[in-house]
Parts: structure tokens; sequence; C-alpha cells
């Protein structure tokens, strides 16, 4: 039976603020549309797994500090409600969860913490109460707007209110203790939370409310008490705590429950730094790669045991002034990483918790800025032991819907500092299957393109050219790699945001097939006078296959980009979807992690890729002239091979677009065909360069997907073997 105060918080009031009680059951599941489809026939292991082999209870005992944003769901009345964008808090034996997009204490629990699903490693986590229930309270606005009004006008509160209403500021937090800050109007806001537990349970709201010349109305449930307020002490009336204006600061306190109350806290002096919450940093081995080949590859060993239970699915990687690596996981953590050459290790510092599925970090002046599920977030070290103590919330003002798979993910930069990441899934929101740019100081995020499925990869050049792949799947015929324009359209019809529907897709960079990159990462620009002969070019990350590829774009004199992609000899521990250029050593840093249809072999890494001058044969450039094809290599190619044709071995076929998942491949020659064409070199010859070898066809025309392999020799009489995958939009005729 639930307690009295739960029963009373839900029933319909007089002239109730939030007018909206409405029980809903939780969004519909759409792993379907989401999920990669497992491969058939001969094939790895990793590429036939399913649900079954991806459940892991690990995320439940995991440490994620004294606070947990997430999307929750509370039990209310006979049903249940959603906070899109929760903030559960721990309180002991307690909890509460706040909803950040309207500023309402939600519920309030008694003996326990969360729930967790062991469903995809944690990662599609709907976390619930762990405990009994002290309070709940229904959907709407926490604070009337400035006209004393309270109907929020949306259906679900999947995006905050205007900000000159309420605004989310961030999160303090000083040892076990959460602050959250926000704004009612113009007026500044404390809110911090205590729970007394024994025959009766009681939880008591500390708030701290600033000078202001508006009055303010907050919703409370039916029956809580009231505690430091100056007489006449208001109370509560019909559901709602009126605060008329003043020109001093107010701390009082609001019992939610029948249990004592809980002493005043000091709660501006919580706003400052408090003690460290994780110790000193843990350190782990620097593992140097073996320099038999053009490229090194060092391990940064993650602490994958340690005293927190904290878990390592890597997700995105910067760099700090000092040199220190700053890196993400999508369990919620962000972690500083030092290493040490000379001793051959890597002091691992755990820098902030309870983040939610960040899959993206960027190092702005100095800062980390993290992507989370749902928020823009600046994390502050204000007395610089190491450990975040303000969580400051730079934008939120995108919808979040709760959707299992649905993330957002990546984050660049542009040289006017503004913000660039996907948000996925949730089509049914406007904000789902875009990608979003959030202003530099964040006062205003807009779609900037829309109708994208997954994509979890990202880049953007030194001269502002923003990139990034999604994965084969619905409206997806295959993996493809992007040159974003504003106001693009990229294929998934369930997010194109339009009034009138788009009857085609901006055309990509290039289609990668799923036998080459099932599922894409992001990409990195190579700086001058790295990497040897790659150099200004792109890179780009399987997080399927675990391995980069060399990005070969040809930009026509039609103003058309076309491309394609060459693997280089490069393995990676997990599924690496994150790069980037350290400033001083010249290295590439990566990160990774496993999840679904992955060949990762750990949790996650962050290792370290450096060039050793030792040769490499691979393709830097790509070219499509009438019916020829020049590919340009690293090194001088022996011309006897280079200009045989019998060398070259090429293909060519379309795909479907259509709402089915992926496509097989079409004959170019009879399009209601199922297969690929063979497509043979009539003439090759090295051009006088020696690195260039240009190959005339019969006939060559603009298709989806053409594969061009080579079995060459070195000037030096090393094999040059492989294969360029390409896409042609226009051949110049």
């Amino acid at each position: 039976m639930l307690p009295t105060l739960l029963c009373l918080a839900l029933a319909a009031p007089p002239t109730a603020p939030p007018p909206r009680v409405v029980v809903r059951p939780a969004d519909p599941p759409d792993l379907a549309d989401w999920t990669p489809r497992p491969a058939t026939g001969k094939a790895e292991p990793w590429e036939k797994a399913t649900d079954k082999d991806w459940i892991d209870p690990r995320f439940r005992t995991m440490q994620t500090g004294p606070f947990l944003n997430c999307t929750l769901d509370y039990p209310a009345g006979r049903g249940k409600e959603r906070v899109y964008k929760a903030t559960a808090i721990k309180l002991g034996d307690g909890s509460v969860v706040f909803d950040r997009c309207t500023m309402r204490l939600a519920a309030g629990w008694s003996g326990g913490w969360l729930n967790h699903s062991d469903r995809r490693f944690g990662l599609i986590n709907t976390p619930t109460p762990k405990g009994d229930p002290v309070f709940a309270t229904p959907p709407g606005a926490g604070w009337a707007d400035r006209n004393g009004k309270w109907e929020t006008g949306a259906k679900k509160d999947t995006a905050p209110l205007p900000a000159d209403w309420v605004r989310y500021r961030g999160l303090y937090v000083h040892g076990d203790r959460a602050v959250l800050s926000y704004r009612v109007g113009a007026t500044d806001v404390l809110d911090v939370f205590d729970h007394a537990a024994g025959r009766t349970a009681a939880i008591t709201r500390h708030l701290s409310v600033g000078p202001g010349k508006a009055t303010l109305r907050l919703a409370v449930p039916v029956g809580v008490r009231v505690a430091g307020l100056a007489d006449p002490a208001p109370v509560p009336v019909d559901r709602v705590l009126t605060l008329p204006p003043s020109d001093q600061t107010r701390d009082f306190r609001i019992v939610y429950g029948t249990g004592p109350a809980a002493a005043a806290l000091d709660l501006a002096g919580l706003t400052k730094p408090g003690p460290k919450r994780w110790g000193e940093p843990l350190v782990t081995k620097l593992e140097r790669g073996t320099e038999r080949g053009p490229f090194a590859v060092d391990t940064l060993t993650l602490p994958y045991q340690n005293p927190f239970g904290a878990l390592f699915f890597c997700t995105g990687l910067d760099f700090l002034p000092d040199g220190r690596v700053a890196v993400c996981t999508c369990h919620g953590d962000v972690w500083l990483a030092k290493p040490d050459e000379a001793a051959g290790t890597v002091s691992w510092q755990r820098f902030a918790t309870g983040l939610y599925h960040p899959l993206g970090l960027k190092v702005v002046a100095g800062k980390v800025v993290v992507l989370e599920r749902g928020q823009l977030t600046r994390l502050h070290d204000a007395n610089g032991d190491g450990e975040a103590d303000f969580y400051e919330c730079v934008s939120n003002a995108w919808h979040t819907g709760g959707g299992e798979h649905s993330y957002d993910t990546c984050l660049e930069t542009d040289a006017a500092g503004n913000f660039y990441f996907f948000k996925t899934g949730d089509t049914d929101t406007p904000s789902g299957g875009t990608l979003v740019k959030v202003a530099k100081d964040g006062s205003k995020a807009e779609t900037f393109a829309t109708g994208f499925r997954h994509p979890i990869g990202m880049g953007m050049s030194p001269t502002g050219v923003l990139t990034g792949a999604d994965q084969e799947g619905n409206w997806m015929p295959a993996t493809r790699i992007d040159e974003y324009r504003a106001g693009g359209f990229y294929g998934d019809m369930r997010a194109h945001h339009r009034t009138t529907p788009p009857k085609l897709f901006d055309g990509p960079l290039c289609w990668v097939p799923r036998e080459v990159d099932n599922s894409a990462g992001g990409q990195v620009w190579v700086p001058k006078g790295a990497f040897g002969p790659l150099a200004g070019l792109p890179l780009h990350f399987s997080y399927g296959r675990c391995r980069p590829f060399v990005l070969l774009r040809q930009e026509t004199t039609g103003g058309v980009v076309q491309g394609g992609v060459a693997a280089l000899d490069v393995d990676f521990l997990s599924g690496v979807c994150r790069g980037r250029f350290h400033p001083a050593d010249g290295h590439l840093y990566v990160c990774g992690l496993n999840g679904w249809q992955t060949a990762a072999k750990a949790d996650g890494c962050v290792q370290r890729v450096r060039a050793t001058g030792k040769p490499l044969d691979v393709p830097v450039a790509l070219a499509v002239d009438g019916d020829t094809i020049r590919l340009t290599f690293s090194r001088p190619l022996d011309p006897t091979a280079g200009g045989d044709p019998d060398r070259y071995r090429s293909a060519w076929w379309n795909y479907r677009w259509s709402g089915d998942y992926g496509s097989k491949r079409y004959s170019v020659a009879d399009p209601a065909a199922e297969g690929q064409d063979d497509v043979p070199v009539r003439r090759a010859k090295v051009l006088a360069d020696g690195r260039t070898v240009e190959l005339t066809f019969d006939g060559l025309r603009p298709v989806m997907q053409m594969q061009v392999g080579y079995n060459l020799l070195a000037a030096d009489g090393r094999k040059v073997v492989g294969s360029v995958f390409l896409t042609i939009h226009t051949t110049g005729k």
C-alpha cells in the first residue's frame, strides 16, 4: 500500500498547479529499428552476436557518485511516470529524482538507490527506484512562470521550459552531497536534499532562494511541512507554496513524509569545493607497441580493476593544456590520464562521475566539456585537486525522448567555438535524428542537418569541413561517410523534419560495404608534418572492425565531393570511434569501447599510434576523370607491375534506399538483378611521378559502390596489396 502522502500527492487538487495528472506507459521499445542485424553463414562469432551475448550486470555495482543523470521511471498511483532529463540523487538510505526540464522534484524513496538493467552492458538502461516510495508528483512545472501559470504546453517534458521561466545552471558536488543550481525567472535557487530513516521516513528539501522582485510559486504535494521561513511564514495552499518578493536570500526547508526534519544546512558553503572523493590516481602500465611496421600502437592500459567498480567503455578524449588526456566513458565517468614515458606507467585520476551516457568530449579554453545524453556539460575543478566540483550546464535545449537506443554522440567545435553533435533516435521529437549546433556560450541550440539514423562518429577539418558517418540500417543501405552542409538531409526518412517529405537524400562522400565497415566511428585529420605521406589527409575509424582507414577525397570541378577508403594495417583493442592528434607529441590518440556487433577484445581502450618512419604503402589520393581512375600511392611503384591490367580486379554495384534494414547489392547493368558486375581494367600505366597509376575502363559512370583491388609491387620490391572502396557521383564527362 502506498504511503498516505504519496496518495495525497497524486490526488487531483482543487486548483492544482500542474493540472496534468496522467499515468503513461513507457515509450514503446524501438530496438528492432536500431539493432544491427547479426551476420549469417561464414562470419566471425562477434558478427553473429545478439542480445543474449551482451548481458552484463556490472553496472549494478559501479559506484556512480552522489548523483546519476539518466532517464528514470518511477511509480505513480497505479502506473508510472517518466523523467526524461533526470538527476537521481543519493541520500544515504534514501534517494530523490529531480527533473532538469521543469525544475520539479519528481519523487523520493527510502531504503535504496536504483535498479539497473543488465541488457547490453547496461547501456540501454532506464533505471527505477529501489526502495519504498515517500512521495511522488505528477508531470508539470516545478515552479509557476512569472504570470503565475503552470501549464507547460507539452505532452511530454522532453525539453526544458523557456529560459525566462526556469533555467538549469548546473550541479555542485561537495563530499557526498549534490547541490542543484537553477534560476526561476531572475531569481537564483539552490536545492539540496536529506533523508531521515526510521519507523517513518522523511525527505527534507533545503532551499536557498535569492533576492528577487517577483512573487515565486513552488509546487509541493499536499501535507508537506515548511520550516525556517520568517514570520509571517507562508504555508502551502492548494499544493502551492507562495514566496513574496524579497531583497534577502531566504534559506528554508520543506519536509516530505511524516518523519523528522533534517537540521538546517549552510547551502552557500556546500557550493565550495569539498574533500576528494576518489583518492589518489590509479597507476597502470604504458605498453609500447612494436615498431616492425610503419605504425606502432602503444596502449595506455585502463584501470579495469579499480576500487569503484568503474567500467571503461571509452567514448571521447581530448588534451588538457598540461598534456593530460581527458577520457569519458559511456557509463558516466571522466578520467584524466598522465603517461610517464620514463617509468612506463600511466596515472588515472577519476575526475567526474554520474554523467548520462557521455559520448563526446572536447577541451575548450582549458576546461573539459562533455556531451551527455540531453546536456552539454562543462566541468570545473575550482581547487585544482583533480576532481570536478561544479558540473555546469552549457545547454540542454533539445529534446530527449527516452528511447533505449537514442544517444547524443560525438562533439566537435568550429573556428568560432560553436559545438556540433548528433541526436540519434527519438525521431518522434523535434530533435531526433538531427545534427545539432550549439552556440559557443550555450545561448542557442539549433538543427544543422537532419535525416540521421545512428551515427557515432564525427570529425572537423582544420578548414571547417564537418564530417561524419551513419550506420547501415533502416533507410541506410550501407555505412555512409558524409561531409555535412547546413540544411542537408542524410537519408533517414523517420527524421527528415520537413513539411514536405524529401524524395532524395544528400549524397555521401562515399558508401562503405558492411564487410569493410559494418559500424562506423569518426574521422580525424592528420596534421601537417605528421604521419609521413598521410600528412593533411583525413582518417576514418571503424567501430565495428576496430581499425582505421585513410579517407580519400576528390573535389571535382563541378563542386561535387566524392571519394573512398583504403584500410591501414592497424588493429585496436576495442571499437575505436574517436581520435585526436596530441599537439605536443604529434601522435594519434584513440579511444573505443565494446558494444554490439564489434570485434572489440576489451571493454574499452585508449591507445596511441606512432609513425615509425618505416615504409608505408597505401593510396593517398584518388581521382575519377572520364573513363579513368587515378590512384596515387605513398611510395614509388614498380612500373612493370603497376602497368599490368591483370594485377587489378574491379567490380561495382548499387544499393536500394528504403525503410528496410540495409540493402543487398544490385547490378549496375541490370538494376533489377541482385549481385555485382565485374568492371575490367582495360589499360594501366604508372605516370611520370612514379607513384600514380592510371586505370582505364570501358564507360565509367556514377555508381554507389565500386571496389578497385590491386596486387602490385613497390619500387623496392615490397608487396603492395589492398583495395579502395569508392563512390562515383560524377565522372566529369
